[in-house]
């Protein structure tokens, strides 16, 4: 196949829960359990208002939908206290790991775009051992933005960490939220199937999908650096 450069890909952007590590049960247990301790037991939110959303937006979501009077912001932190504890011992996805070694290894800039605050970003590049790929200046939490997804912030900040076009960026991610902001910031994306929700409507967002890393060809990363992949609808399953 001949080069391509308009196909070139010299950044990655990479959400983290339900991306890169299966947190999105944490989640849902965080809601449930904080919602009961203020007296609304069976408490769920629809994924659309989880799943790449601040826990400051969920905590509105609960309050809108409970009338619950504690203040946004305790609520939030109640919120992420109990998820941090939860999510102690979630699995990172299929190949993660490799994959943004291999990554780095094909000469790809790299970041981490996510809702989660930048302390749980920090704390799972530890625990993924990727530190060496994943820049201090590259890892975009929610409070590193003033509005998070389904706003296209958090990643041109990230393509502007790593100085690079949004045209030449792709963005892997698991929400709806995170799919409306890659397509708004004007980057191709991979929709990472694994964890997600609603996958049939949400694969309509994404310019292409993988159910994890796993599934991916043996030279994706360098053949995505050269330009040598079209990835306009591929499925990668």
């Amino acid at each position: 196949m001949a080069r391509d450069h308009g196909n070139a890909v010299q950044a990655v952007l990479f959400d983290l829960d339900g991306t890169l590590v299966d947190t999105e049960t944490q989640t849902d247990q965080a809601i449930s359990v904080v919602a009961a301790r203020h007296g609304f037991a069976g408490f769920t939110l629809p994924p659309r208002e989880t799943r790449g959303r601040t826990w400051m937006h969920v905590a509105d979501a609960i309050r809108t939908q409970t009338g619950i009077d504690a203040p946004a912001n305790a609520l939030a932190e109640e919120l992420l206290s109990y998820w941090n504890d939860a999510s102690q011992k979630a699995q990172p996805l299929p190949g993660a790991a490799a994959a943004i070694r291999a990554a780095t290894a094909a000469g790809l800039r790299l970041a981490i775009v996510s809702s989660s605050p930048r302390s749980v970003i920090d704390r799972f590049v530890e625990r993924l051992d990727i530190g060496e790929c994943i820049g201090a200046s590259a890892r975009i939490g929610a409070d590193s933005v003033s509005r998070g997804k389904p706003d296209p912030e958090g990643f041109l900040l990230a393509a502007r960490a790593l100085d690079v076009d949004a045209a030449a960026t792709l963005v892997f991610e698991d929400s709806q939220a995170g799919l409306l902001a890659a397509r708004a910031a004007g980057m191709r994306s991979i929709f990472v199937t694994r964890c997600a929700t609603d996958i049939g409507a949400n694969t309509a967002l994404a310019t292409a999908w993988c159910t994890d890393y796993e599934r991916l060809p043996s030279r994706f990363w360098p053949d995505l650096r050269a330009g040598l992949l079209d990835l306009e609808q591929r499925s990668f399953a």
